[in-house]
């Protein structure tokens, strides 16, 4: 150790700022770069799509961090299972299919890998996987039906895992294999065919009316900037949410 005499100790807030706003312009010059046109994440809640291309918000600070953790350890996995990749890298390149775009994280053997950053404590039992984490499954469902594949993977990077017996936490990783059979590939495909279609309609149209509603922990005052321009059918402008209709 080190003896060290009192330190003069002061937060810097302006040294904060200039960290929000250095992160903030690197993960939206990252956006700009993406191409025009529908994406495969715009189909898990196309209503946002629709607003964040009819009305572009700059990112939250809130958001400005959490993307900035995910987007830099994808990087630094996509680097250790592809050396070759770009040093910036943090997927496995665009691609289009049925006219959407999408770049899966890590393409391996042909089948899609998707890469997501959890902070929760706990995996959730294997009953209930599928449901606390049906928007990573939708994902990589997409993903599937995109690359033609029957059979992908869903890695979860967990960052505050708890230590069973002890309140301590450290990062582990879980992952997993999904298989459709071919009935639910079509099943699949046919959902993610006519919410491209939605999506193009609305873009056209300039209304967001026949898009379905997003998941309710996206939505509300507090979580959505779009609250009051949307206003979301049987909801607005009820910000209880147990009082919503749908």
């Amino acid at each position: 150790m080190i003896a060290l005499p009192p330190l003069s100790i002061t937060r810097d807030e302006r040294q904060e700022v200039l960290l929000l706003q250095k992160a903030r312009a690197w993960l939206e010059e990252s956006d700009r770069l993406r191409e025009p046109g529908i994406h495969a994440s715009d189909l898990l809640d196309p209503r946002l799509a629709y607003w964040q291309w009819a009305d572009p918000k700059p990112l939250s600070e809130r958001k400005v961090w959490l993307f900035l953790i995910g987007r830099v350890l994808h990087g630094f996995v996509v680097q250790a299972m592809d050396p070759e990749q770009e040093k910036t890298a943090t997927d496995s390149g665009a691609h289009e299919e049925l006219g959407i775009l999408y770049s899966p994280d890590i393409m391996r053997s042909g089948r899609p890998i998707e890469l997501k950053t959890s902070r929760i404590y706990e995996v959730p039992p294997d009953e209930v996987l599928q449901e606390e984490w049906r928007i990573y499954f939708e994902q990589l469902s997409t993903y599937l039906i995109l690359t033609n594949r029957l059979t992908g993977y869903l890695w979860v990077l967990l960052i505050n895992l708890r230590e069973e017996g002890t309140r301590r936490t450290f990062p582990e990783p879980r992952c997993y294999r999904v298989e459709l059979t071919r009935a639910q590939f079509h099943q699949i495909e046919d959902v993610v065919v006519r919410t491209r279609d939605l999506l193009i309609q609305a873009k056209a149209e300039r209304d967001h009316r026949s898009l379905p509603l997003c998941r309710s922990w996206l939505c509300g005052p507090q979580q959505c900037v779009y609250w009051n321009a949307c206003r979301p059918e049987g909801r607005w402008p009820q910000e209880d949410k147990r009082r919503w209709s749908q």
